[in-house]
């Protein structure tokens, strides 16, 4: 991270002292020698790299202020600096001249009476003066010039002898400490009006402030939208000009405070304040802010009590994924990258792989953790109901709608982030509308007539392949390109399967836990059932395997044959070896569960010729399963 402060020292030996003194006190300070208009160019390098304050000395510190808008700190040149130059300079003559800036030596006067040594002091205002005024000095007898960097330079090319006023570390110490709480005090006011501009932004008020002159210096959007007018045209302007209609009530306002007044503005009712601003007992300007009568901001308020009430909440971060896969790990660092953004983030992966759980995640390490997470699932709702649920409706908006209205999940996510599960099954009707809010960040309400400005983040996810879709015209090219902007791809249960025994440990603990039944252990043997398993139905199936083991299970060790009771009697196709004519076989039903399974394995082994990797195959095991359950034996 680049320094907030840089340091220009106008001669070498401050250059040298200032590094010194910063590693002693252990400050990142960008230090660069350089007098007068060579450190005015330092400094303007020093400001375009993006230092907040500036410390220099003398003349240099006043002509980099007086150039540049940036604070300058001054190192100061004490009065114990001078009569140090004072004392070492009375080795050279008597006949001594100090020469600088009048802010630098102002007051030197005083010390030839105390020091009874007869001074000449020269005042400079710029650069340009030294040279003229150290000449004359040194042609009139002065033989011994004190002052700064280049009237040394001067004075010792005009054959006098030049004697630099040094500045101590403690002045250099002094000025480092101020220029941080200065660098400290422009960070918190950039902040401030950051935050202003947001509220600003953001406000459903329109608001117009003006200053002393009448000239217009705020006009936020809403304000444009009420008003009709541009703030690139309003900013600037004399507000009787701009709106003749308001204006002078606003120039009014420079005198008297109006609240809540009833008026039309553009053909909108709405409720009006004008209040003045004041600094100390002075008026400085005025400010006028609007709403629509249907009171805006009491609608907000109801926004966020249902918001409460609703639980809108992400309950899961990063930590909660069980993973031991390097894949899920580069998922997981990939998704933390993509948080630190507002982009819109594409989730993609098979049904139950735990979108919904990353989307959280990503949500809960993005900067709009403490805001609303709304979830919604567009596969769920048919297209009427979803379009009212995502955008809203006004009162009247259709037969049966909430009187009063209702805000949409939008909204409700304002500040924060909406999760589009199962987007690809989105109908191609309200495709165009989510669009529009991923493009204009605006939603308006079924029914409604006003754009409604929402601040979100959009996290959409599906187990589609929406490319596909998108040549099938299924799905919006363009939205496609505006939802696949950070794109996070979780792998599937069978493809990192170093995660299904650490998750079937901890989904059985605390199934165990959560119904009040006595902890149960999975013998290896169950384990290396669920290892063999392709787990079509990824995390959320084996977590309804080890909930239904958990429960259903008496004994305090889960075996083989409990799994096999659950997994064995699976009617899905991809989780059981191909069903071919050739593959059948027949054994008789006798004895336990573990018998008929030993049966059925020989049987298969003895079908391929004792090809134990073709038996193992056509039972969907590992070869060392196959090996295990027949006991070693060939």
């Amino acid at each position: 991270m680049g320094a907030e402060i840089g340091l220009v020292a106008p001669y070498p030996e401050l250059e040298h002292l200032a590094r010194e003194v910063c590693k002693e006190l252990g400050e990142n300070v960008n230090i660069v020698q350089g007098d007068l208009s060579v450190g005015l160019q330092v400094a303007q390098k020093m400001q375009s790299e993006g230092v907040e304050v500036i410390v220099s000395r003398g003349g240099t510190a006043l002509l980099i202020s007086e150039a540049l808008d940036i604070p300058v700190v001054p190192i100061q040149v004490t009065g114990f600096d001078i009569i140090r130059t004072l004392h070492f300079a009375r080795r050279f003559g008597d006949k001594i001249g100090v020469v600088g800036f009048k802010e630098v030596i102002y007051g030197t006067d005083t010390l030839q009476d105390i020091l009874g040594v007869p001074l000449t002091l020269m005042y400079i205002e710029r650069e340009e003066d030294a040279e003229d005024i150290i000449r004359t000095a040194v042609q009139s007898g002065v033989g011994v010039i004190i002052g700064d960097a280049i009237s040394v330079r001067i004075a010792e090319r005009y054959g006098a002898k030049g004697v630099l006023v040094e500045s101590g570390k403690e002045a250099i110490v002094k000025a480092i400490d101020e220029a941080k709480h200065v660098a400290s005090v422009r960070k918190r006011e950039r902040e401030r009006a950051e935050e202003f501009k947001a509220i600003l932004d953001f406000s459903y008020e329109g608001i117009v402030s003006i200053d002393e002159e009448g000239i217009i210096r705020v006009f936020n959007p809403v304000a444009e939208r009420f008003l009709r007018v541009k703030a690139s045209y309003a900013l600037g302007k004399r507000i009787v000009d701009v709106l003749p209609d308001i204006g002078p009530d606003l120039v009014r306002a420079l005198r008297k405070p109006e609240l809540d007044r009833i008026r039309n503005i553009a053909g909108t009712v709405v409720v009006s304040n004008r209040v003045p601003i004041t600094l100390g007992e002075n008026v400085v300007g005025a400010v006028i802010t609007f709403q629509d009568a249907r009171r805006i901001q009491q609608t907000e308020k109801e926004v966020r009590r249902e918001l409460y009430l609703k639980g809108h909440v992400a309950k899961h971060t990063f930590a909660d994924l069980i993973t031991e896969s390097s894949s899920m790990n580069r998922m997981i660092a990939q998704a933390t990258r993509f948080a630190a953004t507002d982009s819109t983030v594409l989730i993609t992966g098979e049904t139950g792989t735990g979108k919904e759980l990353v989307a959280q995640g990503i949500h809960n390490s993005s900067s709009r953790r403490k805001g609303p997470f709304v979830a919604v699932n567009c596969a769920a709702l048919p297209a009427s109901i979803l379009e009212s649920e995502l955008f809203g409706y006004e009162e009247g908006a259709f037969t049966g709608s909430r009187k009063r209205g209702k805000p949409g999940l939008f909204e409700l996510a304002h500040g924060g982030s909406i999760f589009l599960d199962e987007i690809g099954d989105m109908p191609l009707s309200m495709q165009a509308r989510l669009l529009r809010v991923l493009e204009q960040r605006e939603v308006m309400r079924l029914g409604g007539e006003q754009m409604i400005p929402v601040d979100i983040r959009v996290i959409a996810a599906t187990h589609r392949d929406l490319k596909r879709l998108v040549k099938e015209d299924a799905f919006r090219s363009d939205l496609y390109y505006r939802l696949d902007v950070l794109n996070v791809s979780i792998p599937s249960l069978r493809e990192r399967r170093e995660d299904i025994a650490p998750l079937a440990l901890h989904f059985v603990e605390s199934f165990c836990k959560s119904a009040g039944v006595a902890p149960k252990r999975l013998a290896p043997d169950a384990l290396e059932i669920l290892l063999d398993y392709q787990w079509p139905g990824n995390v959320r199936e084996l977590k309804n395997v080890c909930e239904r083991l958990a429960i259903g299970v008496e004994n305090d060790e889960i075996g083989a044959d409990d799994v096999y009771v659950i997994i064995g009697g699976s009617d899905d196709g991809e989780s059981m070896p191909e069903d071919r004519d050739e593959d059948l076989i027949t054994v008789p039903i006798r004895g336990g569960m573990r018998r008929i399974e030993e049966e059925i394995m020989r049987e298969v082994l003895r079908k391929v010729d004792g090809d134990r990797t073709e038996a193992a195959r056509l039972l969907g095991v590992s070869r060392t399963t196959l090996w295990r359950r027949l006991g070693g034996s060939p």
